[in-house]
């Protein structure tokens, strides 16, 4: 009794395993480097989520910014402390200015 070494058909049984295959790694390939294929969303979502934290960053500020108008509209302090910064005098006061001295240096010591 002999055993053959190598079944003739053998190639022919297998065409349909390896038509199957690339079949499958092409649709792998495609489905990630395609227009929004995985790739491109994981993109999409990074941006998204930098996008949700400007957009988040914006609101505190103009939050803030409305506050801030809303006491220079109706807040005499925070008016006239605004006032002051930008230079204003109420009628009647007298406006005295300091110069500035030069930067003293540190003195050394006389030597011995």
């Amino acid at each position: 009794m002999t055993i053959p070494l190598r079944d003739p058909n053998r190639k022919k049984r297998r065409l349909p395993l390896y038509i199957a295959a690339a079949l499958v790694i092409a649709a792998v390939f495609i489905s990630l480097f395609r227009d929004m294929g995985v790739v491109d969303s994981w993109r999409l979502r990074n941006t998204e989520r930098q996008l949700l934290g400007e957009v988040e960053k914006l609101r505190q500020e103009n939050a803030l910014l409305k506050r801030t108008v809303e006491d220079l509209r109706s807040n005499p302090a925070v008016i006239e402390q605004e006032a002051r910064r930008l230079g204003l005098i109420k009628e009647g006061e007298n406006v005295i200015v300091v110069p500035q001295r030069p930067e003293a240096r540190p003195q050394v010591p006389p030597k011995r």
